[in-house]
């Protein structure tokens, strides 16, 4: 088989890109972390890190314009970057924008785009720093970074758990995924479900928990839903080098009506393993601070859903006591 380009994993192609930049820059003091988390670590002064990430927003494979307005545009590629920091625990505090957008399009639709990422932008406390904008000759593409910060003993990443760590996820699993598939089938009538579709189009990043378990240090590892829980949970196993087992009647799968589920095309189970984009966040915890750990945060339930093993690599899901293996079949950019 060619290992050319389109035929990669996204996960292939990010580790040959970090064993690229290690052999040409190693972590250092300055740098403990860089590729292959949800951001970057910077240490500065008197124990503090600073926070780097960067996501991208493009048309055609992130958004489609036909349901997508353009403040919900705003919206979310400010609250994927904003995830990220929430999934190492960190304060957020600042973004820049690159734009590169059609000449057909008016002033009046950029000025929509910035009008709802600044909307979110004040709810949670980061300012807009700066940026560029420039013409593009084909699809929309909205690229941001942001900066965050925390203190270097309170940094959470994937790569702290252990066997014997209790798994705990934020929120429902699959909401997202079940409002896009109502989007792409039938946009107006789409806006009738608001809470299924408003999940996808305008996701509510959970910075507050993520930085309630970094100063609490309840948490040994931390990673943000994007990719979906079976995916996600492949990365935060490989980060750890740790396996786990998750128990299928305790993932928080949304509580949707009758005419949802005629309109959908897959199981709930599906959706809540496999989605993607739900900007939970999925957590691990000593057993022995498990019962820190509250029902809720901020109105928001937490859910205890299995736990690691010692198995690197190898994850289950235990339904009604028989184990299955549990495969990554989240979302994936280059998957063929």
């Amino acid at each position: 088989m060619s290992d050319g380009f389109p035929r990669q994993s996204e996960a292939k192609l990010i580790h040959r890109i970090s064993n690229l930049a290690y052999r040409s820059l190693p972590p250092t003091v300055r740098v403990p972390l860089s590729l292959g988390d949800d951001a970057a670590a910077l240490s500065q002064s008197a124990g503090q890190m600073m926070l780097i990430s960067t996501d991208a927003m493009v048309e055609g494979i992130h958004f489609d314009l036909s349901y997508f307005r353009p403040e919900d545009l705003g919206w979310k590629a400010l609250a994927v970057n904003l995830s990220d920091i929430a999934a190492m625990g960190a304060k957020p505090l600042g973004f820049t924008t690159s734009l590169a957008i059609p000449n057909h399009k008016s002033e009046n639709f950029v000025t929509r785009i910035y009008r709802g990422m600044l909307g979110l932008a004040a709810a949670s406390g980061v300012v807009l720093l700066g940026g560029d904008t420039c013409a593009s000759p084909g699809p929309i593409f909205l690229d941001l970074t942001i900066l965050g910060e925390t203190k270097a003993v309170e940094l959470l990443t994937r790569k702290g758990a252990r066997p014997g760590d209790r798994l705990f996820v934020t929120g429902e699993l699959g909401v997202s995924a079940i409002g896009l598939e109502l989007l792409r089938h039938n946009p107006r009538r789409a806006r009738l479900f608001s809470r299924l579709v408003n999940k996808h189009l305008r996701p509510h990043p959970r910075n507050q928990i993520g930085r309630w378990l970094a100063e609490s240090h309840c948490a040994s590892a931390l990673i943000d839903l994007s990719d979906g829980l079976s995916t996600d949970l492949h990365h935060l196993c490989k980060g750890s080098q740790v396996g786990a087992v998750i128990d299928i009647e305790k993932i928080p799968l949304p509580k949707i009506s009758s005419k949802v589920r005629s309109l959908v095309g897959k199981r709930l189970l599906d959706y809540g393993l496999d989605g993607g984009e739900d900007y939970e966040l999925l957590f691990t915890v000593p057993a022995r601070r498990r019962a820190k750990v509250p029902c809720q945060i901020a109105g928001l339930p937490i859910c205890e859903i299995g736990y690691i093993t010692d198995k690197p690599g190898s994850c289950w899901i235990r339904n009604q006591g028989r184990l299955k293996r549990l495969p990554p079949r989240g979302f994936d950019h280059f998957r063929s």
